[in-house]
C-alpha cells in the first residue's frame, strides 16, 4: 500500500512539474516580412491563408490592404510590411488575429512554423530598436535565428 501511495505522490509531482513547465513556455507562431522574422503569440491566432480575395477600400491609409469577407464577417487586413515602412513582397500569406474580440488580418511573406518559447529566453530589444509593436526578443530555441515578438494589441493601437 505505501509503494502505491509513494507512486500516486509521484505521479502528482510528475504532473504538477509539467504544468510549472508548461507554464514557463509560451507558443508562438513564426513568419517573416521583408527578412526579419517575426513572431506572434498563438494566443492570437485563428487562420492562416496562403491565398486571400482582398476587396479595396477608398480613403484609408496605405497600409490596409482592404478587407475579406470571412465566413459573413468583414475582416480589415493590414499589409504589415507597409505598416513597418518596407515595400511588400508577391504572393503574401494572411495570419487572422482575434485581438480583444476585434479580427484583422496582417499580411506576411511567409509563415514559417510554431515554436514553444520559454518565458526566461525572452529579452527587451535594445533602445536603438525599439519600436512599439515589440515587445521582446528571443533567439529560437534549437537554432540561430532571433526573432522580435509582436505585441498583438499594439498592432490595433498602431492601425487606428
Amino acid at each position: 500500500m505505501s509503494e502505491e501511495l509513494f507512486q500516486r505522490d509521484a505521479d502528482i509531482e510528475s504532473a504538477l512539474s509539467d504544468k510549472v513547465h508548461e507554464q514557463d513556455e509560451a507558443k508562438y507562431l513564426i513568419f517573416r516580412s521583408s527578412n526579419i522574422l517575426y513572431a506572434m503569440s498563438t494566443d492570437y491566432v485563428s487562420e492562416i491563408f496562403t491565398s486571400v480575395d482582398i476587396t479595396r477600400v477608398p480613403m484609408v491609409p496605405e497600409y490596409i490592404a482592404g478587407v475579406i469577407n470571412l465566413r459573413g464577417a468583414v475582416v480589415p487586413i493590414i499589409d504589415f510590411r507597409l505598416l513597418l515602412g518596407r515595400w511588400p513582397e508577391e504572393d503574401p500569406c494572411a495570419i487572422i488575429l482575434d485581438i480583444e474580440g476585434t479580427s484583422v488580418g496582417i499580411l506576411v511573406d511567409t509563415v514559417d512554423r510554431m515554436v514553444d518559447i520559454p518565458r526566461s529566453a525572452i529579452l527587451p530589444v535594445p533602445a536603438q530598436n525599439e519600436h512599439p509593436m515589440v515587445n521582446g526578443m528571443c533567439t529560437i530555441p534549437g537554432g540561430t535565428s532571433t526573432v522580435m515578438l509582436l505585441d498583438a494589441p499594439a498592432l490595433i493601437r498602431m492601425s487606428e
